[in-house]
């Protein structure tokens, strides 16, 4: 059921109304955040009998800490034997609007989001942001698709309603806009400010009405000295190898468990096992760790401890993500690199007898991790300064965060997303639309010729046939009706050749053809790579479709290509 005519064409016209949407996707998406939220707090208290986040438990019953994770496990891994069926590939926001154009299908979006509560809510180390942002976009791009949106449009509403869930859950409506700008749409521009920002701060204002948490607040005051810039490029750079070691060694928990004789269903039982194990020494490795981050950033924890938390919540997060259970890095790596850069500070204390900024290098450390995983500096500083309200220190960040992220993409070229994507097979490195390119396949830019040529034919024959100016190419077919070259009218027509000669003679390009499938970049590829102006297209059997040259896929291709830098206006 599709929305009435005259509110579609008001809303794709007129950008009030647009932006009108956008904050309503922001509004809901920050109920939807609040809502997720409680569950999470009412199943710490049913599972772990701890109604605040369990993360920041003191102490655990033994029995609860250990058996919650299992429990979680087993209902993931029934949720696989169910929903495998009808959920293989659900897209997250960032592959919607890499590949889909923005279209997210709300019952998979569902099924993912009630994953994420059951491994986070039982205790595994997953963040609930990626329920948060599945949630929040699914809604958005169902409401663009009824209202009939463009391409663009419906990206750029996809990113508010992810943007609007982050600016929900951190209460920082610039980080909730930044992360929508530079993960779900990888562009900045004047057209998506308005919905993107009206989402953020609609969905802040919401979850500032509905809860009496407001996120962390780590206020600070002061200047950071100059030759503190040395520990804080030193933290980059070890915030940048631990964030690569992380992503790696989650696909390598994967890679082993898919080796093994273990059932696919029964790998989240086994990696609750071994969480609730972890979960028995120290209890601040359970759920995203905001209870932990609570205490690491409100408490002089010494230096054994820090490092013997990191160590634990690091192979937590490991072992619950690669076992399978469903959930984000975000918050982890926040986690994480709180952790590290107060083990740094305390490293240099004793090393150095030098008194270094602890909580500047714990907000650095856990802004420069975090960007290391999840790939946006931008929102990573503005996070800084809205937790802070401190611009030196975001200046800070925003320094860590540019040297981290370079790292990272010169020695790994992932993020924790675009990773996953790599892993399946897929060449996605950001959100960025390359969806048009796929659909534009060479089946759609081909000319189908019914003129085909035996190779066994005279040359003098196909002259009679094919006068010079008829066409440019001509493929050639063997004695079983494949492909067997082509015929270029230049070499048919040239005084020099013989004109009893076999078509076989001048045939050219015999092991170089096109499928319909192909991209219009493998086209661009294979006319390059095969010195060609024209190509043969075939099926799986090489029987000749028909054929299609350089210089009209060189002009499809700009021509999409304009359409997305030079957009129409509303």
């Amino acid at each position: 059921m599709r929305a009435p005519f005259r509110l579609r064409t008001l809303i794709r016209r007129n950008e009030i109304a647009y932006t009108l949407v956008a904050a309503l996707i922001g509004v809901l998406a920050g109920a939807a955040v609040i809502g997720m939220q409680e569950v999470i707090h009412l199943l710490g208290l049913l599972v772990f009998g701890y109604a605040d986040p369990v993360s920041g438990a003191p102490r655990l019953d033994p029995l609860r800490a250990f058996a919650g994770p299992v429990l979680g496990g087993v209902l993931v891994g029934l949720s696989y034997l169910v929903g495998r069926r009808w959920f293989r590939r659900v897209a997250d926001p960032i592959e919607a609007n890499a590949v889909g154009g923005g279209k997210i299908p709300v019952p998979g979006s569902i099924y993912i989001t009630l994953q994420t509560i059951a491994s986070s809510g039982f205790g595994a180390s997953v963040g609930m942001e990626a329920a948060y942002t599945q949630a929040a976009s699914a809604l958005a791009s169902w409401s663009g698709q009824k209202l009939r949106l463009r391409r663009e449009d419906l990206r750029q509403l996809v990113a508010a309603g992810a943007g609007g869930a982050i600016a929900a859950a951190f209460d920082a409506p610039l980080t909730g806009a930044f992360y929508a700008f530079e993960l779900v749409l990888a562009a900045y521009s004047v057209a998506a400010l308005l919905p993107v920002l009206s989402a953020s701060i609609a969905a802040t204002v919401v979850a500032r009405l509905l809860s009496d948490t407001h996120g962390t607040s780590l206020v600070f005051a002061g200047d950071i000295p100059a030759r503190s810039y040395l520990l804080i490029a030193l933290l980059a750079v070890a915030a940048a190898l631990v964030g690569i070691f992380v992503m790696r060694s989650v696909a390598l928990m994967e890679r082993l468990l898919s080796k093994s004789h273990i059932p696919g269903w029964s790998q989240p039982i086994l990696g609750g096992i071994c969480v609730g194990a972890l979960a028995l020494v120290s209890p601040q490795v359970l759920s995203s760790g905001h209870g932990a981050m609570t205490l690491v950033m409100g408490s002089d924890l010494p230096l054994w401890p820090l490092i013997l938390l990191f160590l634990l919540k690091m192979m937590a997060s490991i072992i619950s993500l690669g076992a399978g259970f469903r959930g984000g890095l975000f918050f982890a790596s926040l986690l994480l690199g709180a952790i590290l850069g107060k083990v740094l500070a305390l490293l240099w204390m004793l090393g150095f007898g030098l008194q270094p900024p602890v909580e500047v290098l714990a907000v650095v450390g856990m802004c420069a991790l975090a960007t290391a995983v999840i790939g946006a500096p931008l929102t990573m500083s503005f996070l800084a300064l809205e937790m802070t309200q401190s611009l030196p220190l975001a200046l800070a960040v925003l320094v860590s965060a540019l040297l981290s992220t370079s790292i990272v993409r010169q020695f790994f070229g992932f993020s924790f997303s675009t990773w996953r994507f790599h892993l399946r097979g897929e060449t996605i490195r950001s959100a960025a639309d390359v969806g048009w390119m796929r659909d534009l396949t060479v089946g759609r830019m081909m000319r189908r010729s019914g003129h085909t040529l035996s190779n066994t034919a005279t040359i003098a024959e196909a002259r009679r046939r094919f006068p010079l100016g008829a066409t440019k190419a001509v493929p050639l077919l063997d004695e079983s009706d494949r492909y067997a070259g082509l015929c270029l009218m230049t070499d048919l027509h040239w005084d020099g050749q013989d004109p009893k000669a076999p078509l076989s003679s001048i045939a050219r390009l015999r092991s170089a053809w096109l499928r319909p499938e192909q991209t219009v970049q493998d086209a661009i590829g294979a006319f390059a790579k095969n010195e060609a102006d024209t190509l043969a297209v075939l099926d799986s059997e090489r029987q000749v479709l028909g054929i299609v040259n350089e210089h009209y896929c060189l002009r499809r291709y700009a021509e999409e290509t304009n359409k997305r830098l030079y957009p129409a206006r509303r």
